[in-house]
């Protein structure tokens, strides 16, 4: 109950923020590591059209630090030297900032598929059943919550730095490196660049409720309540819908997803806390 009477009281005190000084304007400044700004330009434009749709004059601006991982942002989030990150999600990161709760990719990103050795191919075209893809070891990085979710699911996971990863799947230290579909042409791309031969695998997919948020920081009622005010008109407008349905990386996604001959497995997503798993279902795809 303390909890529920919490988030109204912290709704209340943001819309009266916002009713006192609509004309304010704010900056969200982001960081991110050099090269991967075109990874996530719909995103971008995810939060550019929030701040369009939104009361006042806001902008944002991003900053690129060589070797910057998910924890280091966080770190940067805590102590304001960003406004805003684009996360995935997790239930410590969501109680941790304020999570502005529009899942960015409406569920896309827990949407997973696999990459692995081309000779790896005959043999996961024969598998038929959950117990046996957990056969099958999972690289995964160890700073992505995606690898929690498959341990509490019972995977065998391999952790390490992200940029050990290709290195790691070369020499058979795991058999499958996980992806999500909108990313894995991005991660094929990159290990071609590094001298590797890596396929995503066409015969498995991989589905969780899971995907990417707005954070602020936990005292940031302004910037949170700017957020959730412009994606709501976004949305409203269909202008959000209709971002996710024309952006080329989403259009390449999506495509993905059409009937195909991939065998789709579901597994729950226990990291995920009641209050994310009650947003409502509109705004996410349906998985």
């Amino acid at each position: 109950m303390w909890k529920s009477k919490y988030s109204l009281s912290v709704l209340v005190l943001a819309v009266l923020v916002l009713i006192y000084q609509p004309s304010r304007a704010e900056t969200f400044k982001l960081a991110l590591p050099p090269g991967i700004k075109g990874l996530f330009s719909y995103e971008f434009e995810v939060l550019e059209m929030a701040l369009k749709y939104a009361d006042g004059d806001h902008s944002f601006e991003f900053v690129e630090i060589p070797g910057l991982t998910q924890s280091r942002v966080l770190e940067l989030l805590d102590h304001g030297e960003v406004s805003v990150t684009i996360n995935s999600y997790s239930h410590a990161r969501e109680e941790r900032f304020l999570q502005v709760n529009y899942p960015l990719t409406r569920g896309l990103l827990g949407q997973r598929v696999f990459i692995t050795r081309s000779d790896q191919a005959d043999v996961l075209a024969h598998v038929t059943s959950l117990d046996r893809l957990k056969q099958f070891c999972i690289g995964a990085s160890n700073d992505w919550p995606a690898a929690a979710i498959l341990e509490e699911n019972g995977f065998c996971v391999v952790q390490a730095p992200r940029k050990q990863l290709f290195t790691m799947l070369q020499s058979n230290r795991f058999d499958l490196l996980i992806s999500n579909v909108k990313q894995a042409d991005f991660e094929i791309e990159l290990s071609k660049k590094n001298g590797y031969d890596f396929v995503i695998n066409k015969s498995l997919m991989l589905v969780y409720p899971y995907d990417f948020f707005l954070y602020v920081r936990k005292d940031d009622l302004v910037r949170h309540a700017i957020l959730e005010q412009g994606l709501e008109r976004a949305y409203a407008s269909g202008a959000f819908m209709a971002h996710f349905t024309s952006h080329p990386t989403m259009v390449r996604a999506l495509e993905e997803l059409r009937p195909s001959v991939r065998k789709v497995f579901h597994i729950e997503n226990p990291e995920m806390s009641v209050r994310t798993r009650n947003i409502d279902p509109g705004l996410w795809m349906g998985f």
